[in-house]
C-alpha cells in the first residue's frame, strides 16, 4: 500500500511539472557526426584507447623547444618594420644553427659542453629569407633582418665556454675579413662584423644559456647594427627572467601535449612524434607567432596579422599538425567568433562554400602567394577551431568534417 502511494504521488508531480512554465534557453543537440561526408580522413583521435602518445627520449629536445617558443623573441621583437616570419624550429642536443656559423666547425663545441637544446626563430623586413654562404646575404630588397637563437647548457661555465669557443672559430674563419665589434651595454658580448657587408653576429652568455643573433640592416652600419644588438639583447633576457631552468632529467620528464590538443588535430597519416619545426608542434599564442612563414604551417607571413587574429579569437593554446591548426579559445563564444567573423591566419581572395551539413563553419579561397592550400575552412567545437585546407573545396569541406567529429569524438 506504501508503494502504491508513493507511485501516485509521483505521478502527480510530473503531471504537475508538464503544465509549469521552465525558463532557459534551448541549446540544439549536436550533429549526428556519422551523417558528414568525411571522405578517408580519419575521425577518432590517436590516444581513442587512452594511450596517449608518449616521446621517445631523443624527441624530448623538440618538446623542450616548443617550451621555450614562448620566451624567445621574434624579429618583431626587436624592430617592428621586421614583421614577416621566415620559419622557426628547436635544436637538438650537440647540434648547431648555421645562423651562428659554419655548423660543421661549431658542433664538437656543443657536444663538448653537452648543450641539452635550443630554439631559433627568423624574421624579416620583406617576405624573403636570408641565405648562407660562408657570410650571409640577402636580396636588396630585404632591408632589415634577424635571427634569434637561444641554446640551454648544463649550467653558466658551461654558456660561457661554449659562446667563447663558437665565437673564436667563427672568427678565425674570417680572417681577414671581419672585424671584432662591442655591444652597447653587454661587455660580456662577443660579436663581429664585416665593414663591406649589413651583417653582425653576436653571441652573449647568460646563465646556463648563450643568447645568438645575427642581424642585418640596409647598408653597412656598425653603430646601427650593434644598437640593434643591444635592443635584442634586453628583449629576450627580460623574456627569458620568469622560465625556469631545466636539467637534463627535467626535459625528459616534459609533459608533451598534457591539454590533449594536438590529439584534436586531424592528422590524416597519425603521426604522434612531436617536432618542433611546427609540423607536429604544440605552444601558447605568442609560440606559434614563431612559425610565421614557415614551409607547410598554415600561417600568413605576416606576424602582426596573425596576433590580431589570435587575439580576436582569445587564443589560448596553438597546435599544428602536419598542415593542420587548432587552436583552443577562451569559451565557446569565442570559437564562434573565429567562425562568423573569418578571423582566418592568412590574406584570402574570396568567400567560397561552407562544408555542407556542418554548423559552425566557414570556407575561403586564398591568395595563393601566402603559402596556404588553395581553400581553407574554419570550423568551431565547444571552444576548439580547427584549421584545415585543401588543394580542391571537396577535400577542404571532407577536412572540416573530418576534424569537427574528431572534436566530437575526443575527450
Amino acid at each position: 500500500m506504501r508503494i502504491r502511494r508513493l507511485a501516485v504521488a509521483l505521478v502527480a508531480v510530473v503531471l504537475a511539472g508538464c503544465g509549469s512554465d521552465l525558463t532557459g534557453t534551448a541549446l540544439p543537440a549536436e550533429i549526428d557526426i556519422r551523417t558528414l561526408d568525411v571522405g578517408s580522413f580519419p575521425t577518432e583521435p590517436v590516444n581513442a584507447h587512452d594511450d596517449d602518445p608518449v616521446p621517445d627520449f631523443y624527441e624530448m629536445y623538440n618538446v623542450a623547444g616548443m617550451r621555450i617558443a614562448s620566451h624567445v623573441i621574434d624579429a618583431a621583437a626587436i624592430d617592428p618594420r621586421m614583421k614577416y616570419g621566415t620559419g622557426a624550429r628547436a635544436i637538438s642536443d650537440g647540434t648547431i644553427a648555421w645562423e651562428f656559423g659554419d655548423d660543421r666547425a661549431l658542433e664538437p663545441i656543443a657536444e663538448k659542453h653537452k648543450m641539452l637544446y635550443g630554439f631559433l626563430s627568423t624574421g624579416a623586413s620583406s617576405d624573403s629569407t636570408v641565405s648562407s654562404m660562408s657570410w650571409p646575404s640577402k636580396e636588396p630588397t630585404n632591408k632589415f633582418t634577424a635571427a634569434t637563437v637561444v641554446l640551454q647548457f648544463p649550467d653558466a661555465a658551461a654558456a660561457s665556454a661554449a659562446a667563447q669557443e663558437f665565437h673564436d672559430v667563427d672568427l678565425a674563419a674570417m680572417e681577414g675579413r671581419n672585424q671584432p665589434v662591442s655591444i652597447p651595454g653587454y661587455p660580456g658580448a662577443r660579436s663581429h662584423w664585416r665593414p663591406d657587408s649589413p651583417f653582425l653576429r653576436t653571441l652573449l652568455p647568460h646563465g646556463p644559456y648563450v643568447l645568438g643573433f645575427l642581424l642585418s640592416v640596409d647598408k653597412p652600419d656598425q653603430n646601427a647594427l650593434t644598437a640593434l644588438a643591444a635592443t635584442a639583447y634586453d628583449k629576450q633576457i627580460k623574456a627569458l627572467a620568469d622560465v625556469p631552468v631545466l636539467t637534463d632529467e627535467e626535459i625528459y620528464g616534459l609533459p608533451f601535449d598534457p591539454d590533449h590538443l594536438l590529439v584534436r588535430a586531424l592528422n590524416p597519416d597519425q603521426f604522434t612524434f612531436p617536432d618542433g619545426d611546427g609540423s607536429h608542434t604544440v605552444t601558447s599564442p605568442a609560440g606559434a607567432l614563431h612559425y610565421a612563414g614557415a614551409p607547410g604551417v598554415p600561417l600568413s607571413p605576416e606576424r602582426d596579422r596573425i596576433a590580431e587574429q589570435f587575439t580576436a579569437m582569445k587564443a589560448e593554446q596553438v597546435a599544428f599538425s602536419h598542415g593542420t591548426m587548432t587552436i583552443r579559445t577562451a569559451d565557446p563564444a569565442s570559437a564562434q567568433r573565429a567562425v562568423t567573423d573569418k578571423l582566418f591566419p592568412h590574406h584570402h581572395k574570396a568567400d567560397a562554400a561552407a562544408p555542407p551539413n556542418l554548423p559552425h563553419a566557414a570556407c575561403t579561397e586564398n591568395r595563393t602567394f601566402d603559402g596556404a592550400k588553395r581553400f581553407t575552412c574554419l570550423v568551431a567545437y565547444k571552444e576548439y577551431v580547427g584549421v584545415v585546407g585543401g588543394s580542391q573545396l571537396l577535400d577542404a569541406h571532407q577536412r572540416a568534417a573530418a576534424q569537427y567529429a574528431l572534436f566530437a569524438n575526443t575527450r
